[in-house]
């Protein structure tokens, strides 16, 4: 009978202590949950975002010309790669004029041209679940089409199947060691042991040198050398629990310095262009950002040349798209040598380069794009020629911080401009944006 208070007061400790366990430990599971699927989504939305922007940039041109079987053909190349299940191409006048797989589409929603470019339908194509995103494509400023990419989402939801198997095995195994500690400890707390009690606030003092004479009665002694090695258990944990603490902080500093590099590592991958290396325009418009910034608050000036190759249309259709990409490569390389430590070169799609000269007032400006001009003519002399027996060449376009604009968007259009007046002078040539005057917009 005297056993039953303390075994009633060792069932509610350990009740207290799983229950209160299990509340965090839910707590936890349920943030850590709704953690892992926002970063699920982000970075299916960072993918369907870079996929939409590499396929609308490969059909711009076609689209642009109406080289309808070359967009039938790209659409096609798409599916299957990055997780695309499904493309569906339209033309500017809503028209879908390819379809990838054939059938495609198979859900009334990306048949069309959406009434909201923001709508994101999500359907299955052969059994598998997909999420739709459409992409307007641009040229010069005006629509040639749209893409819809259908893009596969079982790796978000096998994300979250396998947080949910960790969840539900580490709640098991932290249940059953709350279930073990706290039985341990009901034990231990419900011990009418008013001999040692004073020995035992000692130790709950941090005295970790207190120990409990071995004296009296056989079960007082046995009862003594459990505190007492309770207590030199203790006093090692202590120093366990520390040497522990110095190793944990030494791997999390670790792991996330290892964090750090892998998210440079994957902005670097978003922001170049893969076939020659070169900034993208994502890269361009963050890197031209932070220039502007830095000129704005000191006073210096800064350049932007557009840039693009004289024929380069004819020069593919020669000599075919694999040499059109070596010649690509080739002026990235020597616009990249050409250019400063502080310039920043980038790759804008097909043939068109951007080069942001820092610390460059205007009259140095012009000079500067026809060195680019002149080294992408250096670097393509040993190129086919065109069926004309020209060799490539480039044009170019100049706008000037602050005198041609203040914003990024404004730079740049400003130096297209230039550069298609530039285009139409004849070849090799560089035009500056006429400078605006006072009041005008830019």
């Amino acid at each position: 009978m005297a056993s039953r208070p303390g075994y009633a007061l060792r069932r509610r400790i350990v009740l207290a202590g799983v229950v209160g366990t299990l509340a965090l430990t839910g707590v936890g599971v349920l943030v850590a949950g709704v953690l892992v699927a926002a970063e699920a989504e982000d970075h299916f939305d960072t993918i369907c975002r870079l996929m939409g922007a590499l396929m609308a940039e490969r059909v711009e041109e076609p689209l642009s010309s109406g080289d309808r079987a070359t967009v039938v053909r790209l659409a096609a190349l798409s599916v299957g790669r990055g997780g695309a299940v499904a493309v569906a191409v339209i033309d500017r006048d809503h028209r879908t004029i390819a379809a990838e797989p054939a059938g495609t589409p198979t859900a009334p929603a990306i048949a069309t041209w959406p009434a909201d470019e923001d709508l994101r339908p999500r359907f299955t194509v052969a059994g598998v679940p997909v999420e739709a995103r459409f992409q307007v494509v641009r040229r010069g400023g005006d629509v040639v089409g749209g893409v819809w990419l259908a893009v596969d989402r079982r790796p978000v939801e096998q994300t979250r199947s396998r947080f949910r198997l960790v969840a539900l095995v580490t709640g098991a195994v932290v249940l059953g060691l709350a279930w073990l500690l706290s039985l341990l400890a009901a034990g231990r707390l419900v011990r009418p042991l008013e001999q040692l009690a004073d020995t035992v606030a000692a130790i709950g003092r941090g005295e970790q040198g207190a120990r409990q004479p071995v004296q009296g009665p056989e079960e007082i002694r046995r009862l003594a050398r459990r505190v007492n090695r309770m207590a030199e258990q203790l006093e090692a944990g202590a120093a366990e629990q520390a040497r522990a603490a110095a190793e944990f902080d030494r791997q999390l500093h670790d792991r996330t310095r290892q964090i750090e590099q892998a998210n440079r590592l994957l902005r670097d991958i978003a922001n170049r262009d893969p076939l020659t290396q070169l900034l993208n325009r994502l890269g361009l418009e963050m890197e031209m950002e932070k220039y502007l910034s830095l000129c704005r608050r000191s006073g210096q000036p800064l350049a932007v040349i557009m840039m693009d190759l004289d024929s380069f249309k004819a020069y593919n259709d020669t000599h075919g798209h694999a040499a059109g990409d070596t010649a690509l490569v080739s002026v990235a390389a020597a616009l990249r040598a050409r250019a400063r430590a502080s310039d920043v070169v980038a790759r804008l799609g097909g043939d068109e380069f951007c080069i942001v000269i820092p610390f460059t007032r205007p009259e140095r400006a012009v000079t500067a794009a026809e060195g680019f001009v002149s080294a992408v003519v250096d670097a393509t002399l040993d190129l086919p020629r065109l069926a004309s027996g020209a060799q490539l060449g480039a044009s170019g376009g100049v706008a000037c911080f602050p005198e041609d604009g203040d914003e990024g968007v404004e730079l740049l259009a400003r130096a297209d401009a230039a550069l298609y007046r530039a285009k139409a002078a004849g070849r090799g040539r560089v035009f500056r944006t006429a400078p605006q005057q006072p009041g005008q917009q830019g």
